[in-house]
């Protein structure tokens, strides 16, 4: 019934270099990304910017349908391309998500259109739950709207939203870690004092 969609289009700007190969733990973030959604969906699609080679078994992969128009455009094509009605998405920067807090989403996300956290820094709508609903409203938005920023498209009116508030994410660890991206070699650094139990 889920899908799993690894959102990884991104062009690493303030990295340098390409997050998706960055090693964590012994594996790079797109591995990460991917072997976290395995237990929870029974597919797993890779959205890119490109066409490259970023084989790993098991896992389909597709391009955005408009290049170099963010993340927006990433849900749209990797949810046009689900077997499923639902899609558990996860960005490809974030290694510290717990496989258990993907699991609540999906537990939570059956009846809506999206399933989303929410914590005192906002909406994280590239770890959320979409449904297939979505698409049309998606593909509207997207025409008419310059600006495509998930958490906007989320605040249209008539979508049906499950919202996970900020205590029922700190039952998984604090939203801080889970939700921490990596952008810099600092942010990285970071995760692996985390990891370490340094912070």
């Amino acid at each position: 019934m889920f899908s799993g969609i690894v959102i990884a289009g991104g062009k690493s700007k303030r990295m340098g270099k390409d997050k998706r190969r960055l090693l964590f733990q012994g594996e790079s973030l797109l591995e990460i990304s991917v072997n976290r959604l395995r237990n929870i969906a029974d597919e797993i699609i890779v959205v890119t910017g490109e066409e490259e080679n970023l084989d790993i078994r098991d896992v389909r992969f597709v391009l955005d349908v408009e290049k170099d128009r963010g993340p927006m455009i990433g849900l749209l094509s990797g949810l046009s391309r689900i077997k499923n009605f639902y899609a558990i998405v996860t960005p490809v920067d974030c290694p510290l998500i717990l496989h258990e807090f993907l699991n609540y989403l999906k537990e939570k996300a059956v009846g809506y259109d999206l399933t989303v956290p929410r914590w005192k820094r906002g909406m994280e709508p590239l770890i959320a739950v979409y449904s297939k609903n979505l698409i049309p409203a998606m593909n509207e938005w997207i025409r008419r709207e310059k600006k495509l920023a998930p958490h906007l498209f989320i605040q249209k009116p008539n979508l049906k939203v499950r919202f996970i508030e900020e205590d029922e994410i700190s039952n998984f660890g604090s939203p801080e870690v889970l939700f921490l991206n990596i952008n810099t070699e600092g942010d990285l650094r970071k995760a692996e004092r985390l990891i370490r139990g340094e912070l």
